[in-house]
């Protein structure tokens, strides 16, 4: 057992900025939110927490929130109290007898052809939002991480370039950019240290991206939820469909566990065991 953070974790709210340390900036923001939205419900410490407590505040988030986010919300808080009993900061993990409820996968919903990538892309109007597109496509980048991007992180190769992407988790990987995409990134001014910068000169933000993504969807015809990370949705069934391995699509995406990768696997809406079958 860690005794220095067991010293440290002398209050909740210092457990939870321990909990938090090694996520990464959106899980953080994300998951601080509803441990405040918790807190606020229970206002009672977490060691005095008990299962009538969750299952109240369960069904709370009923009556106000989707399903998808009240799974959120409880994944979230499982996890907090779990942490708390590892590093021995709560003695009984009573967030285990509260399960997360069972969504309706929508991944498939969030798969865009190839046509309406190409779209998406062509109904950009400067050569930066292209980029930035066709590398959140072409590469399967999030949105976070094209953000951190810096002319540091990329190298030149003979058949286009390579980039140091890091990525959820502080996690490090080399993604490799094709010659096309890798043309329209060594074209953007060099003014700062970050790729992609704003017109005010300071590094684009994740905000900004996706208010790019939504234009360029409603002006090339497509679904008004697209979003940034339907371009790496994306980037993954394709690659899946035009024969990728699935190892080298989960080394390349940066998913911690095979299991992720695999969801894609099962999505594609074009390919059915029903085509096998004559009627």
């Amino acid at each position: 057992m860690n005794t220095h953070v067991l010293t440290r974790a002398t209050t909740d709210r210092e457990l939870v900025l321990i909990w938090l340390g090694d996520k990464s900036r959106t899980t953080r923001v994300s998951y601080s939110s509803i441990v405040t939205g918790f807190f606020d419900f229970i206002n009672k410490p977490l060691a005095q927490v008990q299962i009538e407590d969750l299952q109240l505040w369960h069904r709370r988030l009923q009556l106000t929130d989707k399903p998808s986010t009240v799974a959120n919300k409880i994944r979230a808080i499982k996890s907090l109290f779990s942490y708390g009993v590892k590093i021995g900061y709560l003695e009984i993990n009573v967030g285990s007898y509260i399960k997360c409820p069972k969504v309706k996968e929508k991944l498939a919903q969030r798969i865009l052809s190839e046509s309406d990538c190409l779209k998406l892309i062509e109904a950009t109007k400067t050569e930066r939002n292209r980029a930035l597109l066709c590398l959140m496509y072409g590469c399967g980048l999030r949105v976070s991480e094209v953000c951190a991007l810096t002319w540091g992180d990329l190298q030149a190769q003979t058949d286009g370039g390579k980039c140091t992407v890091f990525g959820k988790g502080g996690k490090t990987r080399v993604v490799l950019i094709p010659y096309s995409i890798w043309q329209l990134i060594i074209k953007q001014p060099k003014l700062i240290d970050a790729v992609f910068v704003s017109r005010t000169g300071r590094p684009l933000e994740r905000s900004a991206i996706h208010k790019i993504v939504k234009r360029c969807a409603k002006r090339a015809g497509i679904s008004e939820k697209v979003s940034c990370h339907w371009l790496r949705h994306s980037h993954a069934s394709h690659a899946i469909e035009s024969g990728c391995n699935l190892r080298l699509l989960q080394q390349s995406l940066g998913h911690s566990k095979l299991e992720t990768t695999e969801r894609y696997l099962h999505i594609n809406p074009n390919s059915c065991s029903s085509q096998f079958i004559n009627i």
